[in-house]
């Protein structure tokens, strides 16, 4: 799929609404336009010379694949993984957290349990096996479908007042699944595909129902989008640089009788599968997640050095201890993304994974501390952030010399100074800074639960044989 193609496969019927209207075209509606230039970005990254040996890869059919949907075989694979979403996070933004490499690894979880899916039914390896393929060729773009809306969080999903409050099996039929209830997610208007996880709950025989796995186009008949408040607002990329062009529109996604043509069931009915694949779903997808983090991190090393330099406080050992301190979680979100990719390990079926001990200890790291490291940039920055003029008050004539002459530093104008002010505003201080931080914190599970996983993966009979030993026992 090209960049174009990307672009006019939106105007697919999709039933989306945002602001109190329905969406006609997705493509060119002001709160969805910015984000579709930055997809078709990466699209057009794909069709690069340059960046072909990260974007594609050679299938046994010989034609090309996106790497987003090659599931790693070798190390080597993790690492061009890896260098394929920082080329996306540098060319594109460093700021935007769904295009697609993350959300499908839960196909490769599938696809690597082949043997476990047997035991309840072949179709489900052939058809993650087959929706695996059309990713490849195609190139959708496939996001999720994780977060469950919360009813009433004392009871068990099948208690629910609503039994639509979660996404369940209404019926089977004998050309599909008939599916019902809700899912949030990030970037949904702008996709193709969600792969839906199976609800969060107790996996006992009475959530039977709530045990489903499934991949659905979005403008599928009984889906809705219903979109979030947009925070771009018309704004301008010179007064909000990351709102204006890259603002991922969070939806809830309902589906009302929808139904799921069998192909497109991952598993549906099967409280077993769903326990284990929602503790696994993550091995490849956390990768992901921590390269993110590492170009967040960066990017914030990077603003609060200029905006030192440019006030003149770099050499001012409290701000050089600061800077210091953004170094230093950077650098060791970098240490463990490196580590876990040097340190990968080998699935029952031979493909090749992150060593997933040291990268849930990532995961931790990065969800714990991405507000601090924010706090220390809204440190640096100071206050003046949130007394920002926009650029017509700078191009008015009246206010212009007053913005001029306040907001200069030293040999540095205020043309040159604001543009990096607004940044750290928007980082810092602004409602996508906000929204940014709660997705940090929430978009990998709760850190509870990141934290369950660490110690499921951790070797725990090697640090109790230590014990022993310096114990003598």
């Amino acid at each position: 799929m090209t960049a174009a193609e990307y672009r006019s496969s939106l105007d697919d019927g999709r039933r989306v609404w945002i602001g109190g209207e329905r969406v006609e075209r997705v493509a060119t509606h002001p709160a969805f336009a910015p984000m579709v230039d930055a997809i078709a970005k990466i699209y057009a990254l794909h069709e690069d010379p340059a960046a072909a040996e990260l974007m594609t890869f050679r299938r046994p059919d010989r034609r090309p694949g996106s790497r987003f949907y090659k599931i790693p075989q070798t190390q080597r694979d993790l690492t061009l993984r890896r260098q394929m979403t920082s080329l996306v996070l540098d060319r594109v933004a460093s700021t935007i957290d769904r295009f697609g490499d993350e959300t499908v690894t839960p196909l490769f979880v599938l696809h690597d349990r082949a043997d476990l899916l047997d035991r309840f039914d072949p179709a489900y390896r052939t058809n993650a096996a087959a929706w695996l393929d059309k990713l490849q060729r195609e190139n959708l773009f496939m996001t999720s479908g994780n977060t469950d809306p919360k009813g009433d969080r004392s009871l068990q999903p099948y208690q629910q007042p609503d039994p639509d409050m979660y996404l369940r099996v209404v019926r089977e039929t004998d050309a599909g699944i008939v599916i019902s209830g809700a899912k949030f997610e990030t970037g949904a208007p702008t996709a193709h595909v969600a792969f839906l996880k199976p609800t969060v709950g107790a996996w006992v025989a009475e959530n039977r129902d709530y045990a489903v796995s499934c991949i659905v186009p979005l403008n599928s008949p009984g889906v809705r989008h219903i979109c979030r408040m947009p925070n771009n607002h018309g704004f301008s990329a010179a007064d909000h640089p990351i709102t204006a062009r890259f603002d991922e529109i969070d939806t809830l996604i309902v589906f009302d009788n929808c139904l799921v043509p069998w192909e497109n069931v991952m598993f549906s009915r099967q409280p077993e599968l769903a326990a284990l694949m929602r503790s696994e779903f993550s091995r490849w997808a956390a990768q992901g997640y921590i390269t993110r983090c590492l170009a967040k991190a960066d990017l914030l090393v990077g603003t609060a050095l200029v905006l030192a330099e440019e006030a003149g406080t770099i050499n001012l050992p409290p701000v050089k201890s600061a800077i210091s301190q953004l170094m230093m979680y950077k650098q060791t979100i970098e240490a463990l993304l490196l580590a876990a990719e040097a340190a990968c390990e080998t699935t029952a079926a031979g493909y090749v994974m992150p060593n997933q001990a040291i990268q849930n200890a990532g995961r931790i790291f990065c969800s714990q501390n991405y507000n601090v490291m924010v706090h220390i940039l809204r440190e640096i920055a100071g206050g003046q952030i949130v007394m920002l003029p926009d650029q017509a008050m700078l191009e008015h004539p009246q206010t212009g010399p007053d913005i001029r002459k306040f907001f200069a530093a030293g040999s540095r104008t205020a043309e040159a100074r604001l543009p990096m002010m607004h940044l750290a505003r928007e980082l810092t201080a602004s409602a996508a800074a906000g929204r940014t931080q709660a997705y940090q914190l929430f978009a990998e599970t709760p850190i509870f639960a990141q934290e369950a996983a660490l110690f499921a993966t951790y070797d725990r009979e090697s640090a109790k044989s230590r014990a022993r030993f310096m114990a003598g026992k």
